[in-house]
């Protein structure tokens, strides 16, 4: 059975370039079958499969049509009629692999190419596969390690290219910059840092002092155009009894080898204690181009220029992170502000334990706020601000974010609260 199947299963396996999103369909490279060719040799493997229910090498041949053509869920249920009785067939385990990977399932799919690995470590599809999985789901290190052990053994002109394009993103950003970087090849399912989504939330705080409590309402959406990100936000807040409603945004792109940045802006028509305006950005530069030895750390610098009723101020923001293992990664950064001589210290640690949980902590100190919004928030006052959030998923197309807060401004006021954001991923 397995030497009968594996004439169809070899070209699905060596000629399927990955897809870059998920409504993409695959394309086979190694054959010219058209979505119409597929569909007429599926009616024809049916009709013979109906006069000999017993053929599963028929069956397989319509499981990869059907494959192919995107009716994945029918060819995984014929995949797995032909394991009840043949469970130790290679080949048809791996054509399944292929296709839960196809689903979006990558975790699934490299168990069972796994399995096949395990008792034929030689199995270039199944490597190839597993290979396609991490490239897939944006671990292109692993992806190149697995990519260029078949290429040792199987060259071809398609894989090589695979490899230099593997070997292009690399460079463009470190494995440990793509946990935080929302920019790069989009992925088929969400990942942090997320690129295509819409959240709405609500945010809720309380201040000593008599001052009427804020209230912050979020409507936020993001799009991913090739390596860009565009995010736009609505963000209604009454403060000190006072109601402004900014809109802001930013675009983050990749820059130069192992950069990458973001501009950004705000405008709040008829503001009142809010910038009228505000513009500026941040560039962030990993230092594994200068050394692998110093591909732990990331400088970066923020420009911000607010621009109130009364008065312009400008805002200066470096920064430095420093990655370290088990996905783990700590951000020092600082406010400062040139025309008050105010300055924040603000460090924070981020978890990603998976890639939709992430959980972090933050401190800051120094003579003024770290959410420098407000006039308020620039007038030379010692502040200590904690914070704390999380981000998990609901469901396969929800997440949801949690955040707390607390501020204190000595003789000005005490602030403390938190948010709730909820994430839908289209």
């Amino acid at each position: 059975m397995r030497s009968g199947i594996r004439c169809v299963l070899v070209a699905l396996v060596l000629g399927f370039p990955a897809a870059s999103s998920a409504g993409e369909e695959p394309v086979d490279a190694g054959t010219t079958e058209s979505v119409h060719e597929l569909g007429r040799d599926a009616e024809a493997y049916r009709r013979h499969l109906a006069q000999d229910p017993a053929n599963d090498e028929v069956r397989a041949k319509l499981a990869r049509a059907l494959g192919w053509s995107g009716q994945h869920a029918e060819a995984e249920r014929l995949y797995r009629e032909i394991l009840s009785r043949h469970p130790a067939d290679r080949d048809v385990l791996t054509a399944l692999a292929r296709v839960r990977a196809w689903q979006g399932d990558y975790v699934g799919a490299r168990r069972l190419y796994a399995e096949v690995l395990t008792v034929d470590p030689s199995n270039d599809e199944a490597r190839l596969g597993l290979a396609d999985t991490f490239y897939w789901s944006g671990d292109s290190s692993r992806a190149l390690e697995e990519y260029q052990r078949v290429a040792a053994v199987k060259p071809s002109a398609e894989l090589l290219k695979r490899i230099e394009d593997v070997r292009a993103r690399e460079n463009q950003l470190t494995r440990s910059q793509q946990q935080r970087a929302p920019v790069g090849t989009g992925r088929i399912s969400p990942v942090l840092p997320f690129r295509d989504y819409v959240k709405v939330g609500y945010g809720h705080y309380g201040y000593t002092n008599d001052i009427p409590d804020e209230r912050r309402y979020l409507v936020e959406g993001a799009r991913a155009f090739g390596n860009q990100t565009a995010v736009v936000r609505a963000e209604p807040t009454s403060r000190f009894g006072l109601t402004d409603v900014p809109l802001s945004g930013e675009l983050y792109s990749p820059l130069w080898e192992k950069a990458w940045g973001y501009l950004g802006g705000s405008v709040a028509p008829g503001a009142r204690f809010m910038a009228d305006y505000s513009i500026g950005g941040e560039v962030f530069q990993g230092l594994g181009i200068l050394s692998t030895t110093l591909s732990a750390f990331e400088p970066s610098l923020g420009y911000r220029h607010l621009q109130f009723k009364s008065m312009g101020v400008d805002l200066l923001i470096p920064g430095l992170t420093l990655y370290l293992p088990y996905h783990v990664w700590i951000t020092e950064k600082v406010y400062f502000v040139p025309d008050t001589g105010a300055v924040t210290l603000s460090s924070m640690v981020t978890w990603r334990p998976t890639d939709r949980v992430q959980v972090w902590v933050s401190g800051a100190f120094g003579t003024a706020g770290e959410r420098i919004v407000a006039e308020q928030d620039f007038v030379r006052v010692p502040s200590r601000i904690l914070q704390a959030g999380i981000i998990f998923p609901l469901s396969e197309s929800f997440s949801a974010e949690a955040v707390g807060v607390y501020e204190d401004r000595e003789a000005l006021y005490r602030r403390q609260g938190g948010l709730f954001n909820l994430i839908w991923h289209y």
